[in-house]
């Protein structure tokens, strides 16, 4: 039973740090592209009462998710630690240093374009450098995960655990053994 709340605790919080990145880099989308374009035909009064409704709703949002993925991403990191440390997925950890400061360093941003009752002066600019910087977090995180899977698809292939390797069938080769026309090994 053990086994089974600790494979439900990291799939759950593996869960939550994709539902909450989704969440922040969408909001941080609908803000840039969006409201923009849906509020450039009202007053400037207008807009600003709009925009600033949205970004108080999306505020509320921007603390759960960072909360949220901070704790999932320390849960994560604390699971595979040691495999980090493994002399084979050496190669994977700077990407997932990358991952974690460029990560906290949006997530950073997101907190402090929002934790002030009025916009920051040039809020757009602000959100498009956060909006790559969380999209460069993502991408650091996918090639760390990519390498992971590598390593360990080549390690049970050469273990001969598994018939595929990256998704596409491995081909084993054996040494043939040579006969000499009598039937007898020349070896």
């Amino acid at each position: 039973m053990e086994e089974a709340l600790y494979h439900v605790l990291f799939v759950t919080c593996r869960w939550l740090h994709i539902v909450c990145t989704t969440l922040i880099v969408g909001g941080t989308l609908f803000f840039e592209f969006v409201v923009p374009v849906a509020i450039e035909d009202l007053k400037r009064e207008q807009q600003m009462a709009v925009f600033g409704k949205a970004r108080w709703m999306f505020r509320r949002v921007v603390w759960v998710c960072a909360f949220l993925l901070l704790l999932s991403g320390v849960v994560s990191l604390v699971r595979s630690w040691e495999t980090y440390h493994r002399a084979e997925y050496q190669s994977s950890l700077p990407w997932v240093f990358s991952h974690v400061g460029v990560g906290i360093l949006g997530l950073g941003i997101s907190i402090l374009l929002n934790a002030r009752r009025r916009p920051p002066t040039h809020a757009v600019g602000w959100l498009r450098v956060n909006l790559a910087l969380l999209l460069l977090a993502i991408f650091a995180a996918t090639i760390s995960r990519h390498i992971r899977l590598t390593v360990r698809d080549l390690q049970q292939a050469a273990q001969g655990k598994s018939e595929t390797m990256l998704g596409m069938p491995v081909k084993t080769t054996t040494k043939p053994t040579l006969k000499s026309p009598q039937g007898v090994n020349d070896d």
